[in-house]
């Protein structure tokens, strides 16, 4: 593996971890009680656009870019990649929600976390199956 794969896969990685972990506290900061829902959506916000957002663009343009460099590889000699991707879609999908209801917290034109708490267990389940995809590479 070459210099640029190895950086590619460490600037995807990395920027995953932070993603997930980010993403993950802007559900946690939405779904708090004890706060005015204003400011846990001002607070989420601030997390999202300054945490979530970057990490996932850089996650996202590391693994695009690994993916381009040999798509061979990775959609038809390993089949590992279908089920990480459709996992990871799910996480990226998720992410926008997410993201839109603290956007709408913050205007106030919401007034609950409505179903935030179910959206960010189902974000961890299934960044922790695209990972396990990834390692374990199965199917191979």
């Amino acid at each position: 593996m070459n210099g640029l794969s190895v950086a590619l896969i460490w600037l995807h990685i990395s920027g995953n971890v932070v993603w997930i972990g980010s993403i993950l506290a802007v559900a946690a900061i939405i779904t708090a009680k004890s706060v005015d829902p204003k400011i846990r959506g001002e607070l989420a916000l601030r997390v999202y656009s300054f945490l979530s957002v970057p990490a996932f663009v850089l996650g996202f343009v590391g693994g695009t870019a690994r993916l381009l460099l040999d798509p061979r590889y990775y959609l038809v000699e390993h089949h590992w990649m279908h089920g990480k991707l459709l996992f990871a879609i799910t996480v990226i999908g998720l992410h926008h929600v997410i993201g839109a209801r603290a956007k709408k917290l913050a205007r106030g034109t919401v007034q609950d976390s409505g179903p935030t708490a179910i959206m960010g267990t189902i974000l961890a389940v299934s960044a922790v199956v695209a990972a396990f995809f990834a390692i374990f590479k199965l199917p191979d």
